[in-house]
């Protein structure tokens, strides 16, 4: 009997090529309703200055999904601090893309001294909530009805993750 491996996963930075794919990618999860208050993804420019940590994963030269964060303030006292966004395909979920994507993203983010990711994630993606907390970010609280998505008040889960490598 043979056994069939699942195709391999590659974690890399993101280059500005990746952008429609990674795009895509954002777009899909726009259209979920779970994902986030936005309605279209930026430009390019716009996002790329946003974000100072990107990655995505991919297989056979395929991205399968992405991870970013950006600084959460310029004030000194919070430079250390990083907000996080993991997007994965619908046709990649459930495969741990996730998971190394945020991994790389937290093992980067530490290497260049960063002591606190922050995530906001709509409470009824269970997915994503399961997938932080496994790496390790602990749900800090609930905005309630902090904006409006398709004419709905949302809540928002807060979660962080401290570093156990920065001191």
């Amino acid at each position: 009997m043979s056994t069939i491996q699942a195709p391999p996963i590659t974690v890399r930075d993101l280059r500005p090529d990746d952008w429609p794919a990674v795009r895509q990618i954002y777009l899909d999860g726009i259209r979920s309703g779970l994902a986030s208050f936005e309605t279209e993804a930026p430009s390019w420019e716009t996002w790329d200055a946003k974000n100072v940590y990107r990655v995505v994963a991919e297989s056979y030269d395929h991205v399968l999904g992405w991870a970013a964060a950006g600084r959460v303030s310029p004030r000194w006292c919070y430079r250390g601090v990083i907000e996080s966004s993991v997007y994965v395909a619908a046709e990649a979920r459930g495969r741990g893309v996730g998971r190394v994507l945020m991994a790389e993203l937290i093992e980067q983010s530490e290497r260049d001294g960063v002591w606190t990711i922050e995530a906001g994630v709509f409470p009824e993606n269970e997915a994503s909530l399961k997938l932080h907390q496994a790496l390790g970010f602990r749900v800090v609280g609930v905005r309630r009805a902090i904006g409006k998505r398709d004419g709905l008040w949302r809540d928002v889960v807060l979660l962080e993750r401290r570093s156990e490598v920065i001191k």
